[in-house]
């Protein structure tokens, strides 16, 4: 029976029940990114909806609800699938944020995490059962653990020791405690429990019963039967089916708890019995008791180094505290999808966005059974990474999140053959000769066989599992098969294959292509284990056996290699190689290949038009929880590809500089050097273009501090994260804080240059922030962002926003151009987003289902700018931004006369939708010098 606040859960805000196909179907028309903690909960998002309603938002799209870990930042780490987060403010708050949304006539789209669970620490009761039971456990099926993997001997691998297993035993680390409630034992570990079976308790109960040793009372002899029968059981599990010993044991465990809250006496000799099971520091014997009920666990604990080698449970990327979960079985899903589908019956979600897709093993599977719950024409998104060239998969979604727009936004926003040279000269300061190819190879590799090594060595299992079921392959050794999956997987172009049982045309090309690179590439003599292995991906083994291989053992090498490949390749380019290699950090960004400088105007259009074609109602997204800076960082290091010369000229001086700053030995070598020269302009305040300002300029550095502490171990070149050089990592601090000194030589030295790209990177912020409100699909707004987004990676980029400044600054009625004159106080920026949605709103149409054309500019600089046009039935919209201001056009503002000599074929008369302007265009055409004579950027609408 479901509670008064369940049922107030399963109806919509009106109080009225919905039937489960009456689902919302219409497209967002613009979507505002929040993030939940217990910093920002549901009630302080209620107070800001009048300010989202005002802006022009549609819907909020909200971070994970589901409760997740205490203390959770980013609500990945859900260890409760049945609960909203109570941090968040519990299923109350969620309430009155659905209200209040109806109430202001907005939506939500909810982020959902299908593919993994926060485990570890006392709180997710899922993963507590299976440590408890292993695979009797009710919930084992729940976690991808490989229960046969060579080594684990049938246990499950725990790595959360800070030592190894002995050591932290004999120095006391692990104890053995009583349950507060629920009449069981669990090892603890600091934070981390490990309840032991019921079966192992009689080790233990029969020394009670020896310290209290009294035959004839009552509590004696129930806790005597209890550990009788438990004895019972422990030497006979096969007397009961497993759902009846698991059942039988919770009985006697409920009966243990009432003879201890009954029986002081019994409970104190309990905790007398544990201080002896737990031992004597210094006196190893006293530890064997102990030793001796963990060995008969369901679970071994080992050092948390042990993981990358040992780990027999899928994790999300190499984060030992995220589990897999086997979303692929009916009841799962079903498990943890209860909630979130009960919400969108009674018309509380509107849409969702599905986390990082490409871990699970049949994403099309996914997403067509959740299609299937939700209704036909639900909004759902997918988080998807796509590869240059690779398309999206006729799923049945609305589409991606929208990287590989931000990409090609960005990527009209620099000028090629800067960006070009920038690398060039980038080479000779730090002398890199390799490749971006082959260092992301090289990455690729380190990461197999350092943070994936165990779950490589699984797939090398499967893999041997099949060979050598077949005398024409059983003479594939395991070293060899080692080295070939290893070369495929670094030479895969993409994140992963999608094949289930037949293979699609696309994955077929993908696997030959990328099969035939590694054979190119191999130094083996022999390389038809290359193709033995493209023949079990793609369905063809019997080419190459005497007999088909087992289903179940072909279809586990299959899904495992692809649940593999997206997350090395995740981990080497995002959490890598982004942080190693930087020509460009600009470039650097998810699903971004900084080895591509850009796009030709014609590749963007072609790109615009496919989606309109294909996905028109996908979002559009410029920032976002995981991007690596700031949106307008980005749009300053854009700039830099206006002056090559000039930055080539500022990297000189400031290598020279930097060893003024830092001259000890172990100062950053000269590619961090340049990274953090690149990051402090990025970020550079606005307070800090004009002087100092001693607390501004304290706490950037202490974030760019924080930030060099991160990406220096993300690059894992001097230091790790398992294994941190803190000299190395205080010096690029210390360089920092030279450099970032009140008075220092540095800003003294790059603040005029720090000026020019922070209003060259103005220029294209605006631009920007026209094309994500103009292109097919749905803009999102990352929390913050309306103003100038110059943060940093996260955390920095979850810091709280100022919402009453910007909902002051949504009042002010100025024109743009006086916005445009103050531009650093983000207020335009803000007018230009207001202005756009205002519009969106108006002509829904327009913006949901108007074509795409590229608009034919002529003149001299016509090449600096990108137009393309949005027309339905009687509407259109012409749209001009400035790419590239060139020159020293970008220090006077505005514009405007930098395009004398460029016009649009056009006629008729147009009023801006951005400063309200109208503008005639005669017989000669619209002059571009005149829409842009306001700002970088005009959003035209035909009168």
């Amino acid at each position: 029976m479901k509670t008064d606040q369940e049922s107030a859960l399963s109806r919509d805000p009106s109080g009225e029940a919905r039937n489960a196909n009456a689902l919302a179907a219409l497209p967002p028309r613009a979507t505002y990114r929040l993030q939940f903690h217990a910093g920002f909960t549901f009630d302080d998002a209620v107070a800001i909806l009048p300010y989202l309603a005002r802006l022009g938002i549609s819907h909020v799209y909200a971070s994970p609800v589901q409760t997740a870990r205490p203390g959770s930042t980013h609500g990945y780490d859900i260890v409760d699938h049945t609960r909203i987060n109570p941090e968040l403010g519990g299923e109350g708050g969620f309430l009155r944020l659905s209200d209040a949304l109806k109430q202001h006539g907005l939506g939500l789209i909810l982020d959902i995490v299908p593919n993994h669970m926060g485990i570890g620490g006392a709180d997710n009761a899922w993963w507590l059962s299976v440590i408890e039971w292993g695979q009797l456990s009710p919930h084992a099926v729940a976690f991808d653990i490989d229960w046969e993997r060579l080594g684990a001997n049938g246990k499950l691998v725990l790595p959360f020791l800070g030592k190894r297993y002995g050591d932290a035993l004999e120095e006391g680390e692990l104890t053995l405690k009583r349950d507060e409630s629920g009449g069981g034992f669990s090892l603890w570990h600091f934070e981390h429990r490990f309840p032991i079976s019921p079966l192992s308790y009689p080790i233990l109960l029969d020394r009670v019963l020896v310290l209290v040793a009294d035959h004839e009372r009552p509590d004696y002899r129930e806790l005597l039967a209890i550990s009788s029968r438990l004895r019972a059981l422990s030497d006979n599990p096969g007397s009961a089916s497993p759902d009846g010993l698991v059942a039988e044991c919770e009985t006697l465990k409920q009966r243990l708890e009432q003879v201890f809250a009954e029986s002081p006496e019994l409970a104190e000799a309990t905790e007398r019995a544990l201080d002896l099971v737990n031992g004597a520091e210094g006196i190893r014997e006293s530890f064997d008791t102990l030793h001796r009920i963990l060995e008969m666990q369901s679970y071994r604990l080992a050092n948390w180094r042990v993981a990358a080698s040992d780990i027999n449970y899928r994790r999300f990327f190499d984060i030992n505290t995220l589990a897999g979960v086997r979303v692929e079985e009916p009841e799962v899903f079903e498990r943890t999808h209860a909630l979130i589908l009960d919400l969108v019956r009674a018309g509380r979600i509107q849409g969702l966005r599905i986390d990082h897709i490409d871990g699970l093993a049949d994403p099309e599977g996914y997403v067509r059974a959740l299609q299937a719950q939700v209704g036909p024409g639900f909004y759902i998104l997918v988080e998807k990474i796509l590869g240059h060239g690779e398309t999206l998969r006729p799923w049945p979604i609305s589409g991606t999140t929208g990287y590989e727009v931000l990409n090609l936004i960005d990527g009209i926003l620099l000028d090629r053959e800067g960006a070009a040279a920038i690398e060039e000269s980038y080479r000779e300061i730090t002398r890199q000769p390799d490749s971006f190819e082959e260092l992301l190879r090289r990455a690729k590799r380190e990461t197999l066989h350092a943070s994936f090594a165990s779950e490589l060595e699984v797939l090398v299992s499967d893999l041997a599992r099949l060979a050598h079921g077949d005398r024409r392959s059983r003479d594939y050794t395991v070293h060899a098969m080692r080295q070939v999956l290893t070369e495929i997987i670094e030479r895969l172009p993409v994140y992963r294959s999608y094949i289930s049982n037949e293979p699609a045309p696309e994955d077929r090309t993908l696997i030959e292509e990328t099969v035939a690179a590694a054979i190119a590439g191999t130094p083996m003599p022999d390389t038809s284990l290359h193709r033995f292995v493209a023949a079990l991906l793609l369905g063809e083994a019997d080419r190459m056996m005497t007999a088909p291989p087992p289903a179940e053992h072909l279809a586990r090498f299959r899904r495992r290699f692809q649940q593999l490949s997206g997350p090395v390749t995740a981990k080497s380019l995002e959490d890598t190689l982004f942080y190693r290699y930087g020509p460009l950090l600009a470039l650097n960004e998810v699903g971004g290949e900084p080895n591509h400088h850009g796009v030709s105007a014609e590749a963007f259009h072609a790109a615009n038009a496919q989606r309109h074609r294909d996905w028109p109602h996908a979002m559009i997204a410029t920032a976002t929880h995981d991007t690596k800076r700031g949106e307008d960082g980005r749009a300053r290091l854009l700039s830099l590809t206006e002056m090559p010369q000039r930055w080539a000229e500022a990297s000189s001086r400031w290598h020279a500089l930097s060893l003024e700053l830092a001259p000890d030995r172990t100062r950053p070598d000269a590619n961090d050097r340049q990274l953090i020269l690149q990051q402090m302009l990025a970020s550079w305040p606005v307070e800090l273009l004009e002087s100092d300002d001693a607390p501004q300029l304290d706490a950037f550095r202490e974030r760019m501090q924080g930030w060099v502490e991160k990406a220096l171990r993300e690059a894992k070149r001097k230091t790790s994260w398992i294994n941190p050089q803190e000299a190395y990592e205080q010096a690029a601090k210390y360089l920092i804080a030279g450099a970032l000194a009140a008075g220092s030589s540095f800003l003294e030295t790059y603040r005029p240059l720090a000026r020019d790209l922070a209003q060259r990177g103005m220029v294209r912020g605006l631009s920007r922030t026209a094309l994500k409100l103009t292109l097919p699909g749905v803009p999102d707004v990352y929390q913050g962002t309306e103003f100038w987004d110059l943060s940093l990676v996260d955390p920095d980029n979850r810091r709280a926003v100022d919402y009453k400044a910007r909902a002051r600054a949504l009042d002010d009625d100025a024109h743009a151009a006086a916005l445009l004159a103050t531009w650093p106080d983000g207020r335009i920026k803000q007018r230009i987003m207001a202005a756009l949605l205002a519009d969106r709103a108006a002509s829904p149409d327009l913006y949901a289902e108007g074509s795409y054309e590229p608009l034919e500019l002529r003149g001299e600089r016509s090449v600096d700018l990108v137009g393309f046009k949005r027309r339905v039935g009687a509407e259109a919209l012409l749209v001009i931004a400035t790419r590239i201001a060139g020159g020293e056009a970008a220090a006077a503002l505005p514009l405007g006369p930098h395009w004398e000599g460029v016009v649009l074929p056009t006629t008729g008369e147009w009023e801006d939708v951005l400063t309200g302007r109208r503008i005639t265009a005669g017989d000669a055409g619209l002059t571009v010098a005149d829409a842009l004579a306001v700002l970088p950027v005009a959003a035209l609408r035909q009168r």
